[in-house]
């Protein structure tokens, strides 16, 4: 004998944990793939702005230094969390200033199954030396 249709034990609250589960999921990878968005157009803004500031600089080592002051500002002010910055600069022909950088983004707060503790974005920008700076 089979049991009357109103008694299905409980169908309605097993789907209603699969749906929030899946929509779970579904918030978390968005909230990913947007940090992860947010965090590659950083990189590139943070790069340029390496670039300019060390087109400024008369000394390699200042140029750098102050690069990875930029750098690091950038990603403060936009509100990125890197787990280390990292700032190349060279002078690519004596007109230009080349600027790289890696920044390893942190996404231990994101509780993702199967994702890496952090990720790395990487952004290269370069900027036209300036004749006329101040001497220092």
């Amino acid at each position: 004998m089979t049991p009357p249709d109103h008694e299905r034990g409980g169908g309605p609250a097993v789907e209603a944990a699969i749906v929030a589960g899946v929509l779970g999921l579904v918030l978390t990878f968005g909230i990913a793939t947007m940090r992860l968005s947010l965090a590659e157009a950083t990189s590139d803004h943070a790069a340029r702005a390496a670039a300019r500031v060390a087109s400024v600089q008369r000394d390699p080592a200042g140029a750098t230094a102050e690069a990875t002051d930029a750098a690091r500002a950038v990603f403060q002010d936009r509100g990125i969390s890197c787990a280390t910055v990292d700032v190349i600069t060279t002078a690519d022909d004596g007109a230009s200033v080349r600027a790289t950088v890696r920044c390893e983004v942190d996404w231990s707060d994101l509780v993702l199954p199967g994702a890496p503790g952090t990720y790395a974005v990487e952004a290269t920008a370069v900027s036209v030396i300036d004749r006329y700076r101040e001497a220092s």
